[in-house]
């Protein structure tokens, strides 16, 4: 019993919660088996009562031997306390005067110093007879927001840790708050663009036409399924959101044509007939010619702009390289280290090859640095590429310009999990806990990070991932945005049932979360769908983040719609997402066909079933849709295609009539498609992430598409 309390002790302290109610009001408690997994990977001992005393010891006293913690955030506007730091002495330096530097962002170094008996004791400690007191060290009311490093010294010891300083609340722009304005934007899907000139997959040249195009029909922002990079040498492997790395682009959204040192030689002609006619992005094809032209493309820049020349595109490369630093550097790396180990995942690569501060690695770099440099070069880019889209959102007059996506995570065997060494939790997965649709839970396949080593890095990686993907945006959606507080995880190979919640420092998090928006005055979506913690949509309000709200889950338990006024202003109203049918799909009832031909509705009396649901779903919308006076009375309860286009207008007018500060519609309901894009719970039964939108750009953005399905929507948010 004794070990058995030492370990939910240890547990506890770091972060595994010992117990969760499920959606059916059932208590599960974590296991012990699942605590020790969850422990051994965040680097604690569990397999004798030793090694447990000594890891209990270890985050319990590891605390109070620090001078500092290695980070520290605070918030500016909470009081009139001040800003200050807790710092830890002994006894024998509580007599003694703390001495202070600190180094701060915008390379001015304040300083001071206090006697310790003058600081207020935060609380004690005595360890192995010795005594240690926690003082609470003030410092200057007016610091800068940011990141500063703040060094302190005892007679007898010296700490360094870092000190970032946040805003009171993430950023909201003018418009929203004091010109409470409402916006409304476009969403697409950037693969499924077709145009006359993309290579069978839709490019930042095409989004750059459609940025163009909804900022002339008055439309604020262009929304993004997220542009994370994935798997060149597995092409096959296209989920947005189960990325190789969140701080890069996915290179096949370059378009080869719109590079500077691109010559049209004539010898992709055949080939790209073939890709731009399909109805599917054939990936396997687009991957090979897109990176037989980018490698054609990168050596005429070779051959144009030796290293050394001194040219005006020379220079910015290396300007581009020498910004991204030795976090580019490793993942351009670990992609030549992809190419060159084809046949093997990254979890089983030599182990030299899994340290990326490794000899080999180093040597491996020097050996094939032209390889290295091109995937170096395809990131610069890609983001000039997406630079020009944001700048024609800019120039177009938009509230908010480009709204893109960050997924929850990353996969064990990508760039992040390989460049960020040792930030995330190799060997556990997270995902959802049981429910009716899942009863064993849902494994998404992905590693957390690790809350203590994140902390331990200053939360290093989770700064970098916001600011790669706050970068020529004007908003940003976070994926399952509960994660900030807690995430459901699960020893890799096991499933929901051995699962337990793994907190997080949410505090930390969101302070972070708030000081990047504000310094690339981005607007930030929290997509709180699922399991939502308690009081966590109330901290998201305080936090200035906006609430994710889709129309069909905006009901009351007797199946009935909210009205407009419902939502709340702080919040972004859309009809449909990704995971959800398309709403002429919906009205159809199209989706519960393609779930039994894909076998996710089990026979024909389970979707006569799931129909006489749907149709009494239908009834309560047209209820909703009438009584706002967006339908008529008559207007038909069994569906039929010729009234699809007046429902899907009515449902977009219904959305701009709430007070959601931002109201996004779906490029795919726009145009009437039926297609859905996504299918939960699917691998390959379905087409996600291929299909393509039926029509050409210039097609959805003429008269008949865009230009006259936003009128309505245009009326009712002015």
């Amino acid at each position: 019993m004794v070990g058995q309390n030492t370990l939910h002790r240890l547990a506890d302290l770091a972060g595994i919660q010992s117990d969760y109610w499920d959606v059916y009001g059932n208590h599960h408690e974590t296991s012990d088996e699942t605590r020790r997994t969850f422990l051994s990977v965040m680097g604690f001992e569990t397999t004798t009562p030793e090694e447990l005393q000594n890891s209990l010891a270890r985050i319990q006293e590891d605390p109070w031997h620090r001078l500092l913690e290695p980070v520290t955030t605070l918030r500016t506007g909470e009081g009139d306390a001040g800003l200050s730091v807790p710092v830890t002495v002994t006894a024998a330096e509580l007599e003694g005067t703390v001495s202070w530097t600190l180094d701060c962002e915008e390379e001015q170094t304040l300083n001071g110093h206090a006697p310790c008996q003058e600081l207020v004791v935060l609380e004690t400690c005595t360890l192995d007879g010795q005594t240690y007191t926690r003082l609470n060290l003030g410092l200057p009311t007016e610091l800068a927001l940011g990141y500063h490093q703040l060094r302190v010294e005892t007679e007898t010891r010296e700490a360094s840790a870092t000190l970032i300083v946040a805003p009171k609340a993430a950023y909201l722009p003018d418009w929203m708050v004091k010109e409470k304005r409402r916006v409304w934007g476009v969403a697409c899907q950037l693969y499924a663009l077709r145009s006359e000139n993309n290579w069978g997959i839709g490019d930042l040249s095409d989004l750059n036409y459609l940025c163009r195009e909804t900022a002339k029909s008055g439309g604020g922002s262009v929304g993004l399924s997220p542009l994370h990079t994935l798997f060149v040498g597995e092409p096959d492997r296209i989920s947005p959101y189960s990325p190789s790395s969140r701080l890069f682009l996915n290179p096949l959204y370059i378009d080869v044509t719109a590079v500077p040192d691109f010559s049209n030689e004539g010898s992709f002609s055949a080939r790209l007939q073939a890709l731009q006619s399909t109805e599917k992005v054939a990936y396997a094809d687009v991957t090979a010619l897109k990176m037989e032209a980018l490698a054609r493309v990168f050596a005429a820049f070779v051959k144009a702009h030796p290293e050394g020349c001194g040219s005006a595109r020379r220079l910015a490369f290396d300007g581009f390289v020498a910004e991204g630093g030795e976090v580019l550097h490793r993942y351009a790396v670990f992609e030549a280290l992809q190419e060159h180990f084809s046949d093997l995942s990254s979890c089983q690569w030599d182990a030299p090859y899994k340290d990326p501060a490794s000899p080999a690695c180093a040597e491996f770099a020097l050996q094939n640095s032209d390889r290295v440099a091109f995937f170096a070069f395809l990131q610069w880019e890609a983001e000039r590429q997406l630079e020009i889209a944001a700048t024609s959102c800019r120039d177009g007059g938009m509230d908010i310009g480009l709204y893109r996506d960050l997924a929850v995570g990353v996969t064990p065997d990508g760039a992040d999990a390989w460049v960020e060494d040792g930030a995330f939790m190799d060997g556990v997965n997270f995902g959802a806990p049981p429910d009716p649709l899942a009863p064993m839970g849902q494994d998404w396949g992905m590693p957390p990070f690790n809350p203590i080593r994140l902390r331990e890095m200053a939360y290093a990686p989770y700064i970098d991932m916001l600011r790669a993907n706050m970068r020529h945006a004007g908003a940003i959606r976070i994926d399952h945005v509960m994660w900030i507080e807690q995430l459901f995880c699960f020893p890799t190979g096991k499933d929901g049932r051995d699962g337990a919640y793994l907190r997080f420092p949410k505090d930390d998090l969101l302070a972070i979360l708030a000081l990047e928006s504000h310094r690339n005055r981005c607007l930030v979506i929290g997509e709180d769908l699922g399991t939502v913690p308690e009081g966590f949509r109330e901290r998201m309000a305080d936090e200035g983040v906006l609430s994710y709200r889709l129309l069909h889950f905006q009901r009351y338990a007797d199946g009935l719609y909210h009205r407009p006024d419902a939502y709340p202003n702080l919040c972004l109203a859309t009809p449909a997402s990704h995971d959800l049918p398309t709403l002429a799909g919906y009205w159809l009832g199209q989706d519960l066909d393609m779930l039994l031909d894909i076998g996710l509705i089990a026979d024909v009396d389970a979707l006569a079933d799931r129909k006489a649901e749907r149709e009494r779903e239908r009834a309560c919308l047209r209820a909703a849709l009438v009584d706002q006076g967006l339908l008529p009375n008559d207007f038909p309860v069994v569906p039929d295609e010729a009234h699809v286009k007046a429902f899907v207008a009515a449902v977009h007018t219904f959305m701009a009539r709430t007070p959601a500060a931002l109201m996004m519609m779906n490029l795919e309901d726009l145009i009437g498609s039926t297609q859905q894009i996504n299918v939960p719970g699917t691998i390959d039964q379905h087409p996600n992430w291929r299909v393509r939108l039926p029509v050409n750009l210039t097609e959805v953005c003429g008269p008949n598409g865009l230009a006259g399905a936003i009128t309505p929507v245009k009326a009712e948010r002015q």
